[in-house]
């Protein structure tokens, strides 16, 4: 949106998070309008959780509209966790606490005007590494994998050790400037010995929970100046 990056590359194995993505590109007008009409109530919920653990039976727009219905509702965002506010609707924030449906629409449409410098795809995580950092032109590669203590609990496809570890000398072949992030172990630890790594402080509103996120960067990578904007950033 500021201009500073020409194309952004975005991708995700898990067909749910990119068939989001593929709707927010192609079916932008739809999105809005869905979002415009749906209801926002425990019986919505229910359906879009069948759709989620149905995948088979339903289009690639309604898994898209089940996905970020979902993502909204949860606590923290969870695909596969708990509705916000429970089914009685008796907790501290109701499911419709992070669906203001003015702001929603304003940022779809937002995007939409740069969706020619989108490019999505739905690769493994180390073959889009390859073709990204493949490429002449600079990129700054920033790779989100699944956490690996609770990732079975948070995400639809997590990673077991093995694929952390290969995924990491997938990263140490990067030959652009790029930065993961992790949930705080001793076993990404190691596997990051040697590059710049910092913890902070990670809040979830709507789930009162407190942790520590872990950041790693590339050698080369210049984040003294941003790193402070993190909550209690450390040094490790």
């Amino acid at each position: 949106f500021n201009e500073y990056v020409s194309n952004i590359y975005i991708n995700d194995l898990d067909t749910a998070i990119f068939y989001f993505w593929k709707a927010v590109l192609e079916r932008n007008t739809d999105l809005c309008n869905w979002i415009e009409e749906v209801e926002v109530n425990v019986n919505s919920w229910n359906y879009y959780k069948k759709v989620q653990l149905n995948k088979e039976n339903y289009d690639y727009f309604e898994i898209a509209k089940s996905t970020f219905f979902l993502n909204r509702t949860n606590v923290s965002g969870v695909i596969k966790g708990g509705i916000i506010g429970g089914f009685e609707q008796k907790g501290k924030y109701k499911i419709d606490a992070r669906f203001n449906k003015n702001q929603l629409i304003d940022r779809f449409k937002r995007i939409n005007n740069f969706r020619h410098r989108i490019h999505l795809s739905n690769l493994n995580g180390k073959d889009f590494i390859k073709n990204i950092d493949s490429k002449k032109t600079p990129s700054f590669i920033y790779i989100d994998p699944p956490y690996y203590v609770k990732g079975a609990d948070l995400y639809m496809n997590f990673f077991k050790e093995n694929d952390h570890k290969q995924l990491a000398n997938e990263i140490h072949k990067i030959k652009n400037k790029w930065m993961t992030s992790y949930d705080y172990n001793e076993f990404i630890l190691n596997l990051y010995k040697e590059q710049s790594k910092f913890i902070y402080t990670l809040s979830q509103n709507t789930s009162n929970r407190i942790g520590n996120e872990l950041i790693i960067f590339s050698k080369d990578l210049n984040y003294k100046e941003s790193i402070y904007k993190l909550n209690s950033p450390i040094s490790i």
